[in-house]
């Protein structure tokens, strides 16, 4: 009888704790959001220009990126429960500070620290939730807390930042992330088991610094490069130079890896088919959905003329599709093959990019509607089930590295992905009106030389996601649970 009841308190606490892990998230996702409706203000205070904006996104970037793996192997060196309590201390105060800013240099300070306190929290998430979680109910937990919440930041972030400047100013959204930053500090302090404080520092296994550097400056630098390719072409001196040398500092990083004794990252992981074809699919996943969160917007206001506030609804059942979706596609990959969940979603997305990818000025609302829906529901019928399968094939003393590495394969899809499509609509639109680049599409929209090398551009780029979901389709489709543990 009492060992039935501590099992029934166990289970409870389990899902109390996942509250942590749905703040974090939910902090992030709204993050985005939030400040890209700020940015026009804060622009205006400040006296800046575009640069300042350009800069406040990509330093925020760069930081998580850089220390996604990092904070991943400090969680398996000394808990996923203290760096969670150490990210929400370190993104509370620097959104204090960021909301308190009196200069733009002030501001992307800041925002730099609040990426560091970031990084902290989402590289562990995963981790947090694998080890809180059986098999039996862990794709639930996942399907809410990197499903559902995730799905509702990403949706709530705009209306909230909207809201919250027009009524208290810019300055507010920092204050708020930094009093839900503090509610999750006490939640995780509350409400987290002791046992995930613990890591494996008896082993007496030592932080890779060296490692640390050059990972941090090989991702540092191809993401700058990809993210400036966007703007600038792939020929510009400055691309080459940061794509060249992020490489080269990429291939010195493996090479150091396999031979230091206590690695940042753990090679051996790819030896595990579920960890590394699964990669591969989100990676793919990721890609094909940023070319649509570039793409889309640009589509429906300037071909179809929609103002911001209108193309943000027509947009809103994507995420609305994908978190309704979520609890159910992780309760099915707990009594299903997630291969075929995985395999599913991956091709319903790549119809609907087949199918969006047919648009003309003259496609009916209703159209896009039903097409950004299915483009949601697949990806919600993919993601979960394969964040499930790939954390459940990571070993435990390895589950910060593999949460850590699925954020990083995460921000280099919507960086190719983003980078990918404006080469290939800039290219439609470089062949038909002179050189420049899809930043300054807006500016020349008004001609109708400008929007129809931008309509092939559009078509050609949902066609390369189709294809592309379709690879992603038959990678997932592989069998590889019957590793997981």
């Amino acid at each position: 009888m009492n060992e039935a009841i501590s099992t029934v308190n166990a289970a409870r606490n389990r899902w109390w704790s996942l509250s942590v892990a749905s703040i974090a998230t939910l902090i992030v996702t709204a993050d985005t959001g939030q400040l890209s409706v700020a940015l026009p203000v804060i622009i205006s205070e400040f006296n800046a220009d575009l640069t300042l904006a350009s800069w406040i996104a990509l330093v925020y970037a760069l930081i998580t990126a850089s220390l996604y793996l990092p904070c991943g192997r400090l969680s398996d060196l000394f808990g996923v429960g203290k760096l969670f309590l150490i990210g929400f201390v370190v993104y509370a105060s620097s959104s204090l500070a960021a909301g308190l800013a009196h200069s733009a240099g002030q501001l992307i300070l800041f925002r730099a620290l609040q990426a560091a306190g970031s990084a902290l929290i989402m590289a562990n998430n995963f981790a947090l939730v694998t080890a809180l979680f059986p098999p039996e109910e862990r794709g639930r937990a996942m399907g809410i807390a990197g499903g559902t919440i995730s799905a509702m930041g990403y949706t709530l972030g705009p209306v909230l930042g909207g809201l919250l400047t027009y009524t208290f100013g810019w300055r507010s959204n920092f204050f708020v992330s930094a009093t839900l930053a503090c509610a999750g500090f006490t939640a995780a302090r509350i409400l987290l088991p002791p046992e995930s404080f613990a890591g494996a520092r008896t082993r007496k296994e030592n932080f890779d610094g060296a490692g640390a550097i050059a990972f941090a400056l090989s991702i540092s630098l191809l993401l700058f490069g990809l993210t400036s390719a966007q703007k600038t072409g792939w020929s510009a001196p400055a691309v080459t130079l940061s794509l060249v040398s992020g490489s080269v500092a990429l291939l010195f990083f493996l090479v150091w890896e396999k031979r230091v004794k206590a690695p940042l990252l753990d090679l051996t992981l790819f030896r595990i088919p579920a960890f590394t074809l699964g990669n591969i699919a989100r990676w793919i996943s990721f890609v094909a959905m940023s070319v649509n969160i570039l793409l889309m917007p640009f589509f429906l206001q300037l071909v179809l003329g929609f103002d911001p506030l209108r193309a943000g609804i027509l947009i809103a059942p994507m995420p609305f599709a994908m978190a309704l979706l979520a609890p159910l596609t992780g309760w099915m990959s707990e009594r299903f093959l997630p291969e075929r969940l995985c395999a599913l979603g991956m091709a319903v997305t790549g119809i609907a990019f087949g199918f969006l990818g047919l648009m003309t000025p003259q496609t009916s609302i209703v159209s896009i509607v039903v097409g950004l829906f299915f483009l949601g529901f697949g990806m919600g019928l993919f993601q979960t089930p394969n964040n499930n399968l790939l954390m459940s094939s990571v070993p435990r003393a390895r589950l910060g590295i593999g949460s850590s590495f699925l954020s990083i394969v995460r921000s280099l899809g919507y960086s190719v992905g983003a980078a990918l499509a404006a080469t290939i609509v800039t290219a439609q639109s470089s062949g038909s009106s002179g050189q420049f680049s899809l930043s300054d599409l807006k500016a020349h929209a008004a001609a109708t030389s400008a929007l129809e090398p931008f309509l092939r551009g559009f078509h050609i780029a949902y066609w390369v996601a189709a294809s592309l979901c379709f690879f992603g389709a038959a990678i997932s489709a592989i069998r590889v649970s019957k590793e997981m543990r």
